[in-house]
Parts: structure tokens; C-alpha cells; sequence
């Protein structure tokens, strides 16, 4: 894995954190387009997480909101390029709909695709610094070893 995509999946994993506001298939919150995902598709939980990412950062950046969702249509095509599963044209073609409106929305006339790798970086990097996400890990990590909290944060360990 390139480090493009691992930070691209970190980006993913520290947005989720952040607190939602629905309740989705996987007990967890949804909105937008992210509780639309069908079952045939929701064995990959990628889509769900990554469209759940592009509704809350649309207002933030909509340009990477654009990227993640071409993304989640792209695994979509993926899992199941014929739509044959319960609901999957439906929503493979509600999904297009959004990324065309997207693209609408743009003042600016083409877009260079091959900036889009750079453009997720840059908005990663600004993410972490605006969340301070790497001082939560040093406090994270210096819990963990103070024997303090168990692997699980909110678990308590008595002696």
C-alpha cells in the first residue's frame, strides 16, 4: 500500500470518529448519501465510511468530497459491475447523480484528475493540524503506557 492510501485511510478512520447524527445498518450514525449504501454493496463497509467522510467534509472542501465520492462509486463498480445486487443501480445511478451535481456546482471548467492524489494530501495534512490528531495519539499513547486504560480506551483496568 503507497502511503497516498494510507493516509487517505487514516483521513477516513479520524473523520469517523467524529460524532454523527443517524442511525445506519451498522448501528452507527448515517446522513446523506452515506445511508443509501444497499446490502449487496454493504459488505464492503469502505463505501458506507468513505461516503459518510465526503458528506461531512462537503462543506469544508467539496472538491475532496468530489474525489471520495468518485471513489466509493469506483469500489461500488467493483463489487458489482453488472448492478445485479437488490438496489445497487439504483444506487450506483443516485451516486452518480451526486457527483454530476457536484461537478456542476464548480465555478472553474475542467478539473485536472491527476492533482487529486496531491489534493487529499494537502486536506489530510491541513485535517490533522486543525484536529490536532497527532497530540490525541501522543496522549493516547501515554495512557497506554502508563498502564492506566486498557487497548481499548474507555475500558478502565484495575489493580
Amino acid at each position: 500500500m503507497s502511503g497516498v492510501e494510507e493516509l487517505w485511510e487514516r483521513l477516513v478512520r479520524a473523520a469517523l470518529r467524529r460524532e454523527r447524527t443517524g442511525d445506519d445498518a451498522y448501528g452507527r450514525p448515517a446522513g446523506g448519501i452515506a445511508g443509501n449504501v444497499p446490502s449487496a454493496l454493504a459488505k464492503n463497509r469502505d463505501i458506507d465510511e468513505i461516503l459518510r467522510v465526503a458528506d461531512e467534509i462537503q462543506d469544508d472542501d467539496p472538491t475532496v468530497s468530489r474525489i471520495l465520492c468518485e471513489h466509493a462509486y469506483s469500489l461500488s463498480q467493483n463489487l458489482d459491475p453488472n448492478s445485479e445486487g437488490r438496489g445497487v443501480l439504483q444506487f450506483k445511478t443516485g451516486l452518480m447523480s451526486v457527483i454530476k451535481q457536484k461537478l456542476a456546482k464548480r465555478e472553474v471548467g475542467t478539473i485536472d484528475r491527476s492533482q487529486d492524489i496531491a489534493r487529499l494530501q494537502e486536506f489530510y495534512k491541513s485535517y490533522r493540524k486543525k484536529n490536532n490528531v497527532d497530540k490525541l495519539r501522543e496522549d493516547e499513547m501515554q495512557l497506554r503506557e502508563s498502564g492506566a486504560f486498557s487497548r481499548n480506551l474507555g475500558e478502565y483496568v484495575s489493580y
